[in-house]
Order: C-alpha cells, then sequence, then structure tokens
C-alpha cells in the first residue's frame, strides 16, 4: 500500500505595500499589496501585472490510495462460478453439513478450511465462526438467519480472506441479541458481523443487521460490491481498520455511533473511506462517514442525516422551489438509541482527517454539525451533485477548500465555505446562510481582528458563485479576495453590521464579473492595484428586495441588470464591459434623481456616493 504525500505548501505573503493613494482607495485594510507578482491578461486584452497573494495550489493526496483495480478484484465483483465445498443447513438449535472442512457442536458451526460452503436456514441461538488461519474463506448465504445472544452471530476468527456472496433474491439476517456492555480495550467481537481479517460482501440478495453493537466491523478492510445492506446498530454501522471500500450495493444504516468508518491511525496509512458507486441512505447520531485519513468518491448516491438535521428551524433558506428541507439527507430524521454511552459528540455529515475528495457522485446531507468537514484539505469536481443544510457550515476544511466542477447548493448554514484558503476555478455554487457565504480564515486570535492574515485568501478564476446571506458577509476574507474570473454574486444581510464584501488585506479584481449589494456603512470594494474597472456606488436612499440595478453604456444601451433578493443601498459592479475613458449610467428602480448616478471611468474603482464609513478616518 502507498504512503500519503504530506500535505501542502501554502505561499507565504512576501510583504505588505502601500496602495495608490488619490481616488478611491481601498478600505478596511485593504489598502496594502503583497508582492508576489503573477502575469495575467486584463479584459481589454493588455498584458498587466497583478499584486496579489495567490497561495501554491494544494496537492490532493488521494491519488495516493490503491486504484480501483487493487481495491476490487474480479472475485470481490463476481462471486466463482464452480461446486461448493459444503453445503450447511441450519436448523433451529442445531445444523447439519454435506461436505468437509466443517465442525458442528450443537448451535456452532465452525469452519475450519480454506473452500466454498453454501448456507441457508435458521439458527434460533448460534454462531457461525470462521477458524481457518492464511486460509481464503467463501460463504455463499441463501436465506440465512441467525440469532445469538452471547457472542456475534457471524464470526471471522481466522481467516486471510473473507467473502460473503448474498445469493440473488435472497433475504438474510443476523441479529445480535446481547445487552451487556462491552468494555472499550476488550478483545471481545464487538459486532453482529465480526471479522479480525479482510471481508468482501457482494451479489444479488439482502442482509438484515440488528444488534446494540457495531453493525459489520472488521479489524482489516471491508470491501462492498453489491447486495443490500439494512443496519440497525447501538453503536457504528460499519466499521473498518485499514478502509471501507464500494463499488456497488444498497446500504441503509440507522446507528448510534458513525454510519461507515474507517478508523485506522497508522501515520502511514491512515484509514480511507472510498466510493466509486453505490446508494447510501444514513441516520447516524455520530458522523454520517468518518475517514481518518481520506474520504474519495467518483460517484455514489449518498443520502445522509446526522443527530437528527441541522437546528436552523429559524434560520435562513433556500427559496428555490425546487427544494424542499424535508428532502434533504436521509429518509430517516429519527434520533437513534445509542447503547452504553452518551451520544457522540462529532455530528458531521461526511468528515476526513486528512483530505476529503469528492469527483462526482450525488450528496444530500442534512447535518447537526458541518456537513463536510476535513482536517486537511478539500476537493470538489467532476459531476458532483451536492446539496447541504448544515447547523455549523456547509464545508469546512483546515488548510484549503477547492472547488473545479459540479454544483454545490447550501440549503440552509451557518456559513457556507470555511478555510483558510479558498480556489473556485468552476462549477456552480449557491449559498444561503445565517453568517458567512465564504469565511476565509486561519482559525487563531488574529482571524477576529481587522489585520491582514499571511496565507489566507479567497481566489475566484471561474465558475458560478452566488451567495445570500442573512447576518454576515456574503465573501469575507481575512487574508486577500483575488478575481481573475468567473461569475460572481454577493448579497449582503439586510443590516449595516455586515457587507456583502469584507477583505482585510488586498482585493483584487483582474476578470470575471462581480456584482455585490448591500449597506455601504462596512461595504469593501476592489484595490486600486486591480487590472479590471469597478464601480462602488452608494446610494442616498434604500431599496426595496427586488429593485432592480441597472448598468447602460453612454448611449443607453442596457448592459447589467440584477434583482438582488435583500434590501440595499449599494452597490460594486466589476465587469470587463467597463473601459477607462468611457461614460456609463448606473441606477436602481425608476432611476431618478437620487438613484441614479453618470459617470466617466478614471481610476480603477471609481466611488461615487456614500461609501464604507471608514472612509473618513483614511
Amino acid at each position: 500500500m502507498k504512503k500519503y504525500a504530506k500535505l501542502l505548501g501554502l505561499l507565504a505573503a512576501a510583504a505588505y505595500l502601500a496602495s495608490v493613494t488619490a481616488g478611491c482607495s481601498s478600505s478596511k485594510g485593504s489598502s496594502s499589496d503583497t508582492a508576489v507578482t503573477t502575469e495575467y491578461t486584463t479584459s481589454d486584452t493588455t498584458a498587466a501585472t497583478v499584486t496579489a497573494n495567490i497561495p501554491e495550489p494544494v496537492r490532493s493526496i488521494s491519488d495516493t490510495l490503491p486504484t480501483p483495480e487493487e481495491l476490487f478484484t474480479t472475485k470481490d465483483i463476481s462471486p466463482p462460478l464452480v461446486e461448493n465445498d459444503a453445503e450447511i443447513n441450519l436448523m433451529g438449535s442445531k445444523a447439519e453439513v454435506e461436505g468437509t472442512g466443517v465442525t458442528i457442536e450443537g448451535s456452532t458451526v465452525t469452519i475450519t478450511s480454506e473452500g466454498i460452503y453454501s448456507i441457508s436456514g435458521e439458527l434460533t441461538n448460534g454462531q457461525i465462526i470462521i477458524d481457518a488461519p492464511e486460509a481464503s474463506v467463501h460463504l455463499k448465504l441463501n436465506n440465512v438467519n441467525i440469532t445469538s445472544g452471547t457472542s456475534a452471530p457471524l464470526l471471522i476468527n481466522d481467516a486471510k480472506k473473507t467473502y460473503i456472496t448474498l445469493e440473488y433474491n435472497s433475504v438474510n439476517s443476523l441479529t445480535d441479541g446481547r445487552s451487556s456492555i462491552i468494555p472499550e480495550e476488550s478483545d471481545i467481537p464487538d459486532a453482529a458481523l465480526f471479522s479480525r481479517d479482510s471481508l468482501t460482501i457482494n451479489g444479488g440478495g439482502t442482509l438484515n443487521i440488528k444488534g446494540n453493537y457495531c453493525g459489520i466491523r472488521s479489524k482489516d478492510d471491508i470491501v462492498l460490491t453489491g447486495g443490500e445492506l439494512n443496519i440497525t446498530a447501538g453503536c457504528d454501522g460499519i466499521k473498518a481498520k485499514d478502509y471501507v471500500a464500494v463499488a456497488d450495493g444498497t446500504f441503509n444504516i440507522t446507528s448510534g455511533g458513525d454510519g461507515i468508518k474507517a478508523s485506522g491511525k497508522d501515520e502511514t496509512l491512515p484509514g480511507f473511506v472510498y466510493a466509486e458507486g453505490g446508494s447510501f441512505d444514513i441516520c447516524s447520531m455520530g458522523d454520517g462517514i468518518q475517514a481518518e485519513g481520506v474520504f474519495a468518491a467518483y460517484g455514489g448516491d449518498f443520502r445522509i442525516t446526522t443527530a437528527g438535521g441541522n437546528d436552523l428551524s429559524e434560520g435562513y433558506k433556500n427559496t428555490d422551489k425546487d427544494i424542499n428541507s424535508a428532502d434533504i439527507g436521509s429518509s430517516r430524521k429519527e434520533l437513534h438509541e445509542v447503547f452504553g454511552g452518551e451520544a457522540p459528540r462529532s455530528r458531521k455529515g461526511i468528515k476526513a482527517g486528512a483530505e476529503l475528495y469528492i469527483n462526482g457522485g450525488t450528496f444530500s446531507i442534512d447535518s447537526a454539525d458541518d456537513a463536510f468537514n476535513s482536517n486537511g484539505s478539500a476537493f470538489i469536481g467532476g459531476k458532483a451533485d451536492i446539496t447541504l443544510s448544515a447547523g455549523d457550515d456547509g464545508i469546512h476544511s483546515d488548510i484549503s477548500i477547492s472547488v473545479s466542477g459540479g454544483t454545490v447548493e447550501i440549503f440552509n448554514a451557518r456559513e457556507g465555505f470555511e478555510s483558510a484558503v479558498m480556489d473556485i476555478s468552476g462549477g456552480s455554487i449557491n449559498i444561503f446562510a445565517d453568517d458567512d457565504g465564504l469565511n476565509a480564515g486561519d482559525g487563531s486570535h488574529a482571524s477576529h481582528k481587522d489585520v491582514p492574515i499571511e496565507g489566507v485568501s479567497i481566489v475566484f478564476s471561474g465558475g458560478t458563485y452566488y451567495a445570500n446571506v442573512l447576518g454576515g458577509d456574503a465573501i469575507d476574507s481575512n487574508g486577500d479576495i483575488t478575481i481573475l474570473g468567473g461569475d460572481i454574486t454577493a448579497v449582503g444581510p439586510e443590516h449595516n453590521m455586515n457587507s456583502a464584501l469584507d477583505c482585510t488585506g488586498v482585493f483584487i479584481v483582474s476578470g470575471g464579473t462581480l456584482v455585490a449589494t448591500g449597506y455601504h456603512d462596512m461595504a469593501d470594494r476592489p484595490s486600486l492595484s486591480s487590472t479590471q474597472y469597478s464601480a462602488s456606488l452608494g446610494f442616498d436612499k434604500v431599496f426595496e428586495a427586488g429593485t432592480p440595478f441597472v448598468l447602460e453604456d453612454e448611449s443607453g444601451k442596457e448592459l447589467y441588470r440584477y434583482a438582488p433578493q435583500h434590501s440595499y443601498d449599494h452597490v460594486v459592479i466589476s465587469t470587463p464591459l467597463l473601459e477607462k475613458g468611457k461614460t456609463y449610467r448606473a441606477y436602481a428602480g425608476d432611476g431618478g434623481e437620487e438613484s441614479s448616478f453618470s459617470f466617466t471611468v478614471s481610476e480603477m474603482t471609481t466611488c461615487l456616493g456614500p461609501q464604507n464609513f471608514m472612509d473618513q478616518f483614511e
């Protein structure tokens, strides 16, 4: 197995320089630029040098994981079409076998040799044990029903590899009837299906699992390539040490702990969860999916609710008619009973210790905490289709968030994205948040001060971004903001304590389209060191939500029209259509005397009307 690559090298800022003070200067710390320079092409196709703090891209470590060919062998996916070595018939309190490699003692069936074993029937209080060191054992379950009140109904005690095939159209069940507490450090099997070695489940049947402990647990890896698993567990639903890898199948999990978990803490190979297919409906009291190392998805359909879902019943919700809050998350919202302890403190939708990598799949998550959380970096791209509702952040990453494709719809959250670095180069993002839409900070005390933080930045170079916030800033960076491209719409709150834009460091615009609406008292605007022209327009009156803002050229041709969803008295607009030396008219509503401006572009940012109240101190 390959070792994980080390994460990251954020490019630190080299120095801060004083910006141009003539004309319309930037506010709230935006009067400083870093000395890192990159050459870009401006909207009028002339080359220009942009001074901005743009970190080096954070490298993904998902490519250090095993390949699909390594994770899913032919035998993992397709059961062998050969004769069985033994036929095991379960009969209530006893069993009988035809073939070799099996011993039976009362209601305990022990498999001791490598081979293929077909099992059918019912054990009312019994157990199947695999004790075949270094052997490859294949179980075919055909309408098997096992209940045990003393141990794991299906225990893989010693084997090199075990394959469990759910025979086509069969319905199988494992019920763990134990109710005593198992000490945390004990070696007692704590799952209805417990394996000490590598485990694969495949086939076209159903497996129902119920118990107070884990549903399925392996102290090695778990590979899932087919079948329908319905799991109700007082602890974790599916838990592996090394990894959980899913190619196909249906997984309905209700758990008092985490839904799916890869818990290995080996520094060279932390546990990971990998999915390239499958349908997941998870209702958990803990994290929906938790990987100590990497969560990587290239496909799959995920519906997850944690701890009953977000608690923002009075929060700010997306009013898009195509989205219904009841349709976000698992089909089940109940608070499941936790066996043997208190409810888990971590209640995130999907949590990764090193990296969250999503390059496909559909995600619908309603979480009591963050919907997506990474202690390292988060990458979203491909054709991923994501809908989130969160009690805290929609997406939180300690280091960086990169979006290069897909769609992200954050229906309801306290904050949309939170990370030190955000790189948006593609895709479509829509955020409705109680607080900030994007919040770039490093989590330090400095993030709460009006001082730029080196290495903290938001960079737009493509895609579509829309944020609508109730109380905070639509885009908030405790470092820099750089816009190289993209279509960006920021709708600020309906009060003057926050704004659509808040940049503590350097705010550079050199491409794309930006429109930001809100109240002028805390409004920010692009720095004069930008290379694309902008206008910062403060009106003498507040316009109601839905009142259109219009930009026209000097001939009266309409260049831009937008009707904000919140009331506003201030607009920042930057577009390649603004050209130096040309005259424009901008107005809101009916375009009367107190609601219109006529201006000729001269400085990089043209300021008219009331601006940020901090201007008086500059």
